[in-house]
């Protein structure tokens, strides 16, 4: 597996990696699907999709909650079969995938014999060394070898997964939204692995950051279709929606020169039945024959998801909206400890107010107090509510929905007023399942769901925790044009960078148990950055056992295959820094035999 290191961002950790064998076709096909055709009961997911991935491709895979990405994975990866079509794969084609969750059959297994299963069966007796180097570019220590993997964060097995994927040396990895869940630290450790790996991949992801950091081609899942671009999502979205503009412009014209051939042709037909004129009746019927081709060659004009976010959110004339004075914030639990100081914090009318910080700084911890006191209305001495505030809450785990109840039930719970089955038809859900309860509904489902909840309630306070964990691309542009159109004001918690960066006007930061307001998040983004580079170095510097002949070998062939291949490219795509160390590892290395 060769990695592209980009110095300026790349920790050291990522620079000892494996190698795939010189003279590779890069520009080779590894899958092609053609045709395909695929349904999930009465529901078409796919009729006629084509889609190529090449060698050393960087694929973006986006599409709407329901609209098959993770059913197109399933086919390529040969765990589904299509109702139709044809898949040609590769006889290079190696293939892996990484799932959103771990498996849970590895629970009991140590972190170590978890990524040593997945070497090919003639290495594992001796290749101990590729399991070792492989942690620890990881970003694991030798102690934590011997964790089960039930014990390890989310961000550990997400990336242990990913170890799983690389080590048998794959030329394709699947991904299955890669980012859901993950804090920013861990993200930034999959983007700057990502952008190294030199291997294709294709992944489905609503994180658009990510995309646009992390690929260089986009494919829309629509229609039923793909619609491709070699781009990175944001320059890729703008094209999609020019192509969506000039189909809409010409399907005017088409339908413009349909109606005004359907009334010469009715015209005609009258004339000839009037004054008994076949030829004219015999150009009538000529015409409609022609309105029917012109009619089954309309230009396709997409129909969109059928979805819809939307807020409904009050104003409020006042100073405050929120204030908090002197407190120390207390981790919750038996045996609460301190996790941060608030000397003030106030939020005002219009203020929108992102909260910052690692996992388990306690932001989630200020949310609960915030809306435990607004909701029992004992905010007490050191918090402070405007009486005209309304909050409406989203919680990252959804929790607030009752699984027991369909989804008018819901509304009919939680709501004052209304028509609730034409609220929820109207935000996009089919009549036929307005009476699902809320336990089988997907986590987009039950996002929507308490999203039209909050605009039913028309509160003046919104606060988020995460809410665009479960929301498509789609969702998250509703979402945010609908707050920024409403003024409303805001406290939110995220780990999606675009959604902060465009909604956000305040930036509060809880760090080393302090609560501080920033200009802006990238201060964040750079300490959490940082924070990486830091924890990843050290991986390096703990492989000072003395290795044996044998390895040491096979890492000198490795770094002569690198250095070769590397020199073998034109200049400008060379990577100067890299074959300095590589030639400085090598001398090392024959220094030891």
């Amino acid at each position: 597996m060769i990695w592209r290191a980009k110095p300026p961002r790349m920790p050291a950790a990522f620079l000892i990696c494996q190698h795939r064998e010189a003279g590779t076709n890069y520009m080779s096909v590894l899958l092609q699907c053609h045709r395909l055709v695929h349904s999930m009961g009465s529901k078409p997911l796919f009729n006629d999709l084509d889609l190529t991935i090449n060698a050393r491709d960087r694929v973006g895979l986006v599409g709407h909650n329901g609209s098959g990405k993770s059913t197109l994975l399933s086919i390529l990866n040969g765990q589904l079969n299509p109702d139709g079509g044809d898949i040609s794969r590769s006889g290079d084609l190696l293939l892996e995938t990484v799932e959103q969750f771990i498996d849970s059959r590895l629970n009991e297994r140590t972190l170590f014999e978890a990524l040593h299963e997945k070497l090919p069966a003639e290495e594992q007796d001796f290749n101990e060394f590729k399991v070792t180097m492989m942690l620890q570019q990881m970003g694991f220590n030798e102690t934590e070898f011997r964790f089960k993997v039930a014990d390890l964060s989310g961000g550990q097995q997400n990336r242990l997964m990913f170890a799983r994927a690389v080590i048998s040396n794959p030329t394709l990895i699947l991904f299955d939204e890669p980012t859901n869940h993950l804090d920013l630290q861990t993200l930034l450790f999959f983007e700057d692995l990502l952008t190294s790996l030199d291997t294709a991949y294709l992944l489905v992801s609503h994180d658009r950051h990510f995309l646009d950091a992390v690929t260089e081609r986009t494919v829309f899942l629509r229609d039923h279709r793909v619609y491709s671009f070699s781009l990175p999502y944001s320059e890729a979205s703008i094209r999609l929606n020019e192509h969506d503009d000039a189909a809409q412009a010409m399907r005017k014209v088409e339908e413009k020169k349909i109606r005004e051939l359907r009334a010469s042709a009715k015209r005609l037909a009258i004339w000839g039945k009037v004054y008994d004129n076949e030829k004219l009746a015999r150009k009538a019927k000529n015409m409609e024959k022609r309105v029917e081709r012109l009619e089954g060659d309309k230009t396709f004009v997409t129909s969109g998801s059928g979805l819809k976010l939307t807020l409904d959110v009050k104003n409020v004339q006042a100073n405050r909206m929120l204030q908090i004075d002197d407190r120390q914030i207390l981790s919750p639990g038996l045996d609460p400890k301190p996790l941060f100081y608030i000397d003030n914090l106030f939020i005002r009318p219009g203020d929108r107010v992102a909260l910052l910080g690692h996992n388990g700084v306690g932001k989630t911890t200020l949310i609960k107090l915030i809306m435990e006191r607004f909701e029992t209305d004992s905010a007490g001495d050191f918090i402070k509510f405007n009486p005209q505030c309304d909050i409406g809450y989203y919680d990252q785990e959804l929790e607030l929905l009752n699984p027991n109840r369909s989804m008018t039930q819901t509304l009919e719970d939680n709501c004052n007023t209304g028509d609730y089955k034409a609220a929820l038809i109207k935000a996009g859900f089919p009549y036929l399942d307005l009476d699902k309860k809320v336990a089988v509904l997907s986590g987009g489902e039950k996002a929507r769901l308490m999203f039209l909840l909050i605009k039913l309630n028309h509160p003046n306070f919104l606060v988020l925790g995460e809410p665009t964990n479960h929301i498509d691309i789609k969702g998250k542009e509703d979402l945010e044009s609908q707050i920024l159109e409403s003024n409303a004001t805001i406290l939110i918690t995220s780990h999606d960078r675009r959604f902060v960066d465009i909604i956000a006007d305040r930036f509060i930061l809880i760090d080393q148990h302090e609560l501080r307001e920033l200009n802006d998040p990238q201060t964040f983004y750079d300490l959490d950055r940082t924070t990486v580079a830091i924890q990843e170095t050290p991986a390096v510097d703990t492989i000072q056992a003395p290795l044996e002949d044998e390895d040491i070998l096979t890492r000198i062939v490795e770094l002569e295959t690198m250095l070769a291949e590397d020199q073998a490219r034109k200049s400008k795509f060379q990577k100067p820094k890299l074959q300095l160390k590589w030639a400085r590892e090598w001398r090392e290395l024959n220094d030891q035999l």
